[in-house]
């Protein structure tokens, strides 16, 4: 008679390789410490900077559609408000903002805790770079023509372009 079976002498682990994996604790953290730092940035030193970091903090940990959607209000309003025209903190605002939404979007269907795939990740910061390519300059074409005053012409155009290179994205095949 054998005390141990086989299988635990052949070297199994008792614990699965969790090599090639990202807890979900680190991406839901990753996500309410990017839209705190957006919230701190664009609420400018008020009081009121408890609100959008609560919500997110929340829809981090929590997602719904409903706290996802208030919690991009409240960055997308606060920057609206408080950011003065040809800041040049647009940048980072248009980058942070799109990986919190890009970010949460994951978190919206993953369980509260897990793991999620090294190679999902870098497929997500490949999108979310091929975005960029495009959001950043369109973001510096603002920043350009922010002192010249309303110019409808190159906002539409702007616009335009947008809408264009979205919808090539999404009728392209895979």
């Amino acid at each position: 008679m054998r005390l141990f079976p086989a299988a635990r002498g052949a070297g199994v682990a008792a614990v699965p390789d969790r090599g090639g994996l990202v807890p979900l604790t680190v991406v839901r953290a990753a996500t309410a410490l990017t839209a705190v730092l957006l919230g701190i940035v664009v609420w400018n030193g008020s009081v009121w900077v408890v609100v959008p970091v609560a919500v997110a903090a929340i829809a981090a940990v929590l997602p719904s559609i409903g706290l996802i959607f208030v919690s991009l209000l409240l960055l997308v309003v606060a920057y609206a408000v408080n950011m003065p025209a040809g800041s040049p903190w647009l940048l980072v605002f248009v980058a942070g903002l799109h990986a919190v939404f890009v970010l949460y979007v994951l978190l919206l269907h993953l369980p509260l805790r897990g793991w999620v795939s090294v190679a999902a990740v870098r497929e997500l910061v490949r999108s979310f770079l091929r975005v960029q390519a495009m959001a950043q300059p369109i973001a510096l074409l603002a920043l350009w023509v922010g002192d010249a005053g309303q110019s409808l012409p190159v906002v539409a155009v702007g616009v335009a372009a947008f809408c264009w290179w979205t919808l090539r994205l999404a009728v392209r095949r895979p």
